[in-house]
């Protein structure tokens, strides 16, 4: 069949000035589902609209060119409503188009999707039951009792059985980057060394409970790949698609000292080391200084660490179970390695006074962190606070393009915080953001020596933090 898939964008309008500095990254998860459904003999296109912004409109135009048998849709909260409007588009126009949604929004609500817009949600990892539904409705039947599977029955939803998580992740095919604009793809500013870049997911699921990730909706079993078969898919990126950087997009990646030290020695025995560098978002308590020598050695120059918070107390009341300590002697560990870092700060974690929100802001201007991304915390649907919140009924509302760290809007942003007003944490990001990096040695640095931030990025940086402060200095603020 003809299957057209849909990675969909958040629109810029949600970002407010937050938009200028929004950039596509490498959708991993569609491009396994590409990859499968290609292989099992279908004619596969993927509008990735993130990267490419044509909009609803150009996507109605790939649909007349290509006219699919088959359209599907990866929806994240975010882009949920918006996606639904497109699929109401899309099933008045093209009614004999079957409709397939995944990713962790439509898991999470099916019944938003099969009340007349979608004809199957996919639930989980959804490669595998994908390629089984295709098949189903090739043959004239609705994907009915397919593991990972819903399907409306009439007035019903009827949900196929659990699907078991693939433990083996070495037989899967390598993603087919060929299928997607590849070279348009970044890391953000604060993960772009080199391009092209495309993705790689060396492990599924995470061992840890963090309170605010959703990601523990994906497989709470954590799986790796063998090292030979990570470095065989980067080996064949390399060389097949011209990639210069390699983005994981594991949770956690490596996991702990002897499979950092297992993926640079297979990495440096091939000589990827000299052709490809990479980056990898970890915990600062999942690596010693062993190990980012090894990791330096095999082509890592820049490492991502959640680093969340600056008070201790906070990150044991959301299952962190690091400490602010052990965060400090590792970034020091990677300034002296010459690893450049990136921290990710959460404002306005449950219980977080205005205090500890400085003092927050004051532990990540102290670090020796060469980039620090700062994010209001909000309750995204799968993750244990918003399930926490539902239940309190603390949290009755379904305006999903609101539930982002990036919200500009005072009236509508989802917050997680009792304590703070939203005013009140806006201005705090601002500050964090400002104090972070107007300090004049990190400018210097940025600008002379790491150079992956240019004039014009943090001018456009600047600009969108700096005209909203006299307006959340004001009668909103609390």
């Amino acid at each position: 069949m003809r299957i057209l898939l849909l990675n969909p964008s958040i629109k810029a309008e949600q970002f407010g000035r937050f938009a200028a500095l929004l950039e596509p990254m490498p959708c991993v998860g569609i491009a396994y589902v590409a990859t499968f459904l290609s292989r099992a003999g279908h004619d596969v296109r993927v509008y990735d609209d993130f990267a490419l912004r044509g909009g609803d409109e150009a996507v109605m135009k790939a649909i007349a060119r290509f006219k699919p048998q088959v359209f599907g849709a990866s929806v994240l909260t975010p882009v949920a409503n918006h996606v639904k409007g497109l699929l109401r588009r899309i099933r008045s126009q093209y009614p004999d188009i079957r409709i397939l949604v995944g990713n962790i929004h439509a898991d999470l609500f099916p019944e938003e999707f099969l009340d007349g817009l979608a004809d199957a949600v996919v639930h989980g990892e959804g490669e595998q039951a994908s390629v089984e539904v295709c098949a189903a409705w090739e043959k004239g039947e609705t994907g009915e009792g397919i593991a990972g599977v819903t399907v409306p029955k009439g007035d019903a939803l009827v949900r196929g059985p659990e699907r078991p998580l693939e433990t083996d992740l070495d037989k899967y095919p390598f993603p087919d980057w060929g299928l997607l604009p590849y070279t348009r793809y970044s890391l953000l500013p604060l993960g772009t060394v080199a391009k092209p870049i495309v993705a790689v997911a060396a492990s599924r699921g995470c061992p840890y409970r963090c309170t605010y990730c959703a990601l523990e909706n994906q497989g709470k079993i954590y799986r790796k790949r063998s090292m030979s078969n990570v470095v065989d898919e980067i080996e064949r990126d390399h060389r097949v698609f011209g990639v210069k950087q390699i983005g994981f997009m594991d949770p956690i990646f490596p996991m702990g000292r002897k499979h950092a030290i297992a993926f640079s020695e297979e990495m440096i025995r091939r000589g990827m080391h000299e052709k490809i560098v990479w980056l990898s978002e970890l915990r600062t308590d999942s690596v010693d200084r062993e190990a980012l020598v090894w990791l330096k050695k095999s082509g890592c120059r820049r490492l991502v660490f959640g680093i969340e918070s600056g008070v201790d107390s906070l990150l044991a009341a959301v299952g962190k179970k690091n400490t602010v300590s052990i965060s400090r002697e590792t970034i020091r560990n990677c300034r002296e390695l010459g690893i450049t870092t990136v921290g990710l700060f959460m404002i306005g974690m449950p219980g977080e006074t205005p205090e500890m929100t400085r003092a927050t802001i004051d532990y990540a201007c102290s670090l020796e962190l060469d980039f620090a991304k700062f994010a209001i915390t909000v309750p995204f649907p799968g993750s244990e606070i918003y399930e926490q919140m539902s239940t309190d009924g603390r949290l009755n509302r379904r305006d999903w393009e609101n539930y982002t760290t990036f919200n500009p809007d005072v009236e509508n942003i989802v917050i997680v915080s009792e304590v703070q007003s939203p005013a009140q944490l806006l201005t705090s990001l601002r500050e964090a953001t400002f104090r972070f990096y107007m300090r004049p040695r990190l400018i210097a640095r940025h600008l002379f020596h790491i150079r992956s931030i240019d004039a014009r990025q943090m001018a456009l940086g600047m600009w969108s933090l700096v005209p909203d402060f006299p307006r959340l200095r004001g009668p909103h603020a609390a």
